[in-house]
């Protein structure tokens, strides 16, 4: 892809995209993330391997070439603004190897001053929606996924991933994973047209996934993703940057806590057992302390995250409802991570400030 070293435009850049086919293993390949500072400055400061960043007329791109053991890796990666505030698209033509190998861990490297996107299984439910919608005259198949299941207190994260089609509507497939106490990390989809397997005029229907992380994968039709799943998804990205943002004490007047509310729409801490296994599930998130200030009947722990050192009071006091106090240090990503966290391994609920 080093054609598209010489595009100048972001425009360009997104147009030349549109019209890409990739062949195996190679793919489109897209991270939406929230950043208050500019990316390729951080890149200069934590990137965990050589990037040599170039400035275009209103995007960057870095290009890198390094050895990995006996792995060599080397590609391009474009910084492209996603028309909000905060919110960039990080864009790269490679294959799964080096993106997971290189471009997803120097993303992980920048936490937690660039947060990746944490999706709601109705968010992603929402997303394969306008997928869906891209080809009207085409069905969306689910051709694989990848689930996980959430912890039970003495147990290790079970992780399960599959690959099937199904004609079963898109609700229902994630209906029956919540009964059965599943979640889905990503989803991979492609399309059919008459009840066959077929190509468009254009030499083919792509096929793609979607993460609940913020990530989305294409092996062509970018330009008609771009105007449905990644215009949602960075909309959503906005909104959760907005949401966390300014919940640090130290940003507040006089210092006044700024609380996150989430209720379940059913009895979620029903009796001790219940506590016990929150308090359980969140003693094992990973880069952060847990202290137990109680336990029983109501519950209070305050948790620190390794990162940034962000402190969070975790309270229940009713059983359908967590309240996360943050404290005079509380980053976005750090929030964002743990309230992730809690949908993940405890249960999906509804966010909001309480009065």
């Amino acid at each position: 892809m080093k054609d598209l070293l010489k595009i100048q435009t972001q425009h360009d850049l997104l147009e030349r995209l549109g019209r890409l086919k990739c062949a195996s293993p190679e793919q489109i390949r897209l991270s939406v993330v929230g950043s208050g500072e500019p990316i390729d400055t951080l890149i200069a400061k934590y990137a965990p391997f050589p990037m040599r960043i170039r400035e275009m007329a209103d995007y960057s791109v870095g290009v890198f070439d390094y050895q990995a053991g006996q792995l060599r890796l080397n590609g391009e990666v474009y910084f492209c603004r996603a028309g909000l505030d905060k919110i960039t698209y990080i864009i790269s033509v490679c294959s799964g190897t080096v993106w997971e190998r290189s471009i997803a861990r120097l993303l992980r490297s920048l936490y937690p001053a660039v947060a990746p996107v944490f999706l709601s299984q109705k968010e992603l439910v929402s997303l394969l929606q306008s997928a869906k919608a891209i080809f009207p005259d085409a069905r969306l198949r689910i051709i694989g996924h990848s689930r996980k299941k959430r912890l039970k207190t003495g147990t290790r994260r079970k992780f399960e991933s599959s690959r099937t089609r199904t004609e079963k509507p898109l609700e229902l497939v994630f209906k029956e994973a919540e009964e059965q106490n599943f979640w889905f990390e990503s989803i991979s989809f492609d399309y059919r047209r008459d009840g066959r397997e077929t190509e468009d005029p254009n030499g083919g229907l792509p096929s793609a996934t979607i993460s609940k992380y913020g990530t989305f994968f294409c092996t062509s039709g970018f330009d008609r993703f771009r105007y449905a799943v990644l215009q949602d998804m960075a909309q959503m990205a906005a909104r959760k940057m907005e949401f966390f943002a300014n919940r640090s004490r130290r940003t507040t007047e006089q210092c006044k806590a700024r609380p996150i509310s989430i209720s379940f729409d059913s009895a979620a801490f029903r009796n001790i057992d219940d506590n016990r296994n929150f308090i359980g599930i969140l003693r094992k998130m990973p880069g952060t302390s847990c202290a137990l200030l109680h336990g029983n009947p109501y519950v209070h722990l305050f948790l620190k995250d390794g990162a940034d050192n962000s402190g969070t009071d975790v309270w229940v006091l009713k059983d359908d409802e967590v309240l996360l106090i943050p404290q005079l240090k509380a980053s976005e990503a750090a929030l964002k991570r743990l309230v992730n966290y809690i949908f993940e391994e405890w249960r999906e609920g509804q966010m909001t400030n309480p009065m």
